[in-house]
């Protein structure tokens, strides 16, 4: 009775009663029903990937590349669709040349993605060459595929730290070092005044294109201590693709030890070693922009030297 009456006398409230107790029952019935919520996870997880930044372009920018390394600016251009300022704390990453991996690993990040804009963000990129070393050396091709996968993670407010995948695939020309011989060493003049040694290197360019030599840095020992030389010869040589060509390098001895090293060549040249070692710079070009350095060496007697005047 007392029933009836609040009903009559209160109807909106008692419809809005009802109603509350329906929309509770529906409530609790969808939560249940989803394992105590943990059905809904998958609609939060669309909402989340709707809200991720997304990636519009990406690049590896080559810096610098020798036939033991490679490094690289990756560039990405990423929108953060939400309008607040995200900030990518975090990174895993690996590298692979033609599927061989080279490097993997995680490390901390400080990339910033504004509100609702374009952002553009920039990596730096090491890889060590050597483990393909032998492969790129055998290999027919002077091409090979640079692979980067990466994992940026972030914040999402509510949803918490999500994953976003990054993939880039390059083909990339790996210069070869051009080979440095030497083909002989050639006392030209010796005497107790003056001395001069030419040395000929034999330099053969793998390469497609053309390389220029621009240093020769030397050091030539006669007799332990007898004569140590140290000297630098400046040169512009360009050598053509895919060939060998001889270059001539002057050495000239110091005056001073030349009545000891002249003594030794007449009686004792065959007792007397020497040592010629150094380097080669090959000059920066379009498929190297860093000068690239190669080693030489050259050990003997006096005897072994061509062309000593007597």
């Amino acid at each position: 009775m007392a029933t009836r009456s609040f009903v009559k006398r209160h109807p909106v409230v008692s419809v809005l009663l009802v109603l509350l107790l329906l929309l509770v029952g529906a409530v609790a019935w969808v939560y249940f029903k989803n394992e105590k919520g943990k059905g809904l996870l998958p609609t939060l997880a669309d909402t989340s990937k709707e809200l991720l930044p997304t990636l519009e372009n990406t690049t590896l920018a080559i810096n610098n590349i020798t036939p033991d390394s490679l490094k690289a600016q990756v560039k990405m251009d990423m929108h953060n669709n939400m309008p607040i300022t995200l900030r990518i704390d975090s990174l895993r990453y690996q590298t692979r040349v033609d599927g061989t991996l080279l490097t993997q690993g995680a490390k901390d990040s400080s990339l910033v993605l504004h509100g609702d804009s374009l952002s553009h963000l920039s990596l730096p990129v090491a890889m060590d060459l050597s483990k393909v070393k032998d492969k790129l050396k055998t290999s027919q091709q002077d091409c090979v595929d640079v692979q980067l996968t990466m994992d940026l993670y972030t914040k999402l407010p509510i949803a918490g730290t999500k994953k976003i995948p990054v993939e880039i695939t390059q083909r990339v020309y790996v210069p070869k070092l051009p080979k440095v011989e030497i083909d002989d060493v050639d006392v030209t003049d010796l005497g107790l005044k003056n001395g001069e040694a030419i040395v000929r290197f034999n330099i053969t360019n793998y390469n497609p294109f053309p390389v220029t030599i621009k240093q020769v840095n030397y050091r030539f020992r006669v007799g332990g201590d007898d004569m140590d030389i140290k000297g630098t010869e400046t040169k512009d040589i360009t050598f053509r693709k895919r060939g060998t060509e001889t270059m001539p390098v002057h050495i000239r001895f110091e005056p001073k030890a030349l009545p000891k090293v002249a003594f030794k060549t007449l009686f004792k040249a065959k007792k007397t070693p020497y040592n010629l070692t150094g380097n080669v710079v090959v000059a920066a070009g379009k498929h190297n922009p860093k000068d690239m350095t190669m080693k030489f060496a050259s050990t003997g007697s006096l005897k072994d030297l061509k062309d000593i005047p007597k």
